[in-house]
């Protein structure tokens, strides 16, 4: 995610502009893997319903580096300090998967390009960074303080206002659309910072602001929508 074939990206592990933040909604994360998988058992949203997606490098109004250095193996093993942690706030939807697959997957394809910065420059410094943001940008907290509230539906500008409003700075919002139901779930906020780990604007990162529909309410369910 972004939906790029693994043959664009770009192999040059320094060659980037911004970091994209990436917290998902749970319930809409449910409906998504339900939606390949209808025997799927879901993780239940606790109080760390939004969860991480990644963290990933990304080159403005362009690709995006992606498995940039094959040699560098992901091991378990270094995660084990904060595994307890990453499996509340790093969480899969599937509640009887492992998400040390999913782990890999973001530091394979996301995390061996960001190594260049200091705070990523390790797998175990990509994840701790990533426990990190989500710690001081929580995507709950600052949508409650957006009144943004779980059960309700909002225009999609109303929502880039509101988050912007209370960041300082634009973000990207994603979207699911149910296609029988005609219906459109608040699926992910993106945000971003430069390399210094400074909040910055989002402008010019792949589908920003939104792919969410302008003319469509977006709902932010509460539970997995069927």
């Amino acid at each position: 995610y972004p939906a790029l074939s693994e043959d664009q990206g770009s192999t040059n592990s320094s060659n980037f502009d911004v970091l994209i933040f990436t917290q998902s909604w749970l319930p809409t994360v449910c409906y998504k893997v339900r939606k390949t998988n209808q025997t799927i058992k879901c993780n239940e949203p606790n109080n760390n319903d939004w969860i991480i997606h990644g963290i990933w490098p990304m080159i403005l109004h362009t690709i995006t580096p992606l498995y940039c250095n094959k040699s560098l193996k992901f091991d378990s093993t270094a995660l084990e300090p904060i595994e307890k942690e990453m499996r509340v706030k790093w969480m899969i939807a599937d509640s009887q998967g492992e998400p040390m697959g999913f782990w890999q997957h973001e530091w394979d394809k996301h995390g061996t390009c960001s190594i260049s910065l200091e705070r990523l420059k390790n797998q175990r410094q990509y994840f701790q960074t990533g426990l990190e943001l989500f710690d001081q940008y929580n995507i709950r907290k600052i949508l409650n303080e957006a009144q943004i509230f779980i059960g309700y539906s909002y225009s999609i500008d109303n929502i880039l206002e509101r988050l912007t409003k209370v960041l300082g700075k634009r973000a990207m919002v994603a979207c699911i659309y149910n296609s029988e139901k005609k219906e459109s779930y608040f699926f992910e906020v993106r945000i971003c910072f430069d390399k210094s780990f400074n909040l910055i604007d989002c402008d010019g990162i792949h589908a920003f602001p939104t792919n969410c529909m302008k003319n469509k309410k977006v709902i932010y369910p509460d539970v997995a929508p069927k």
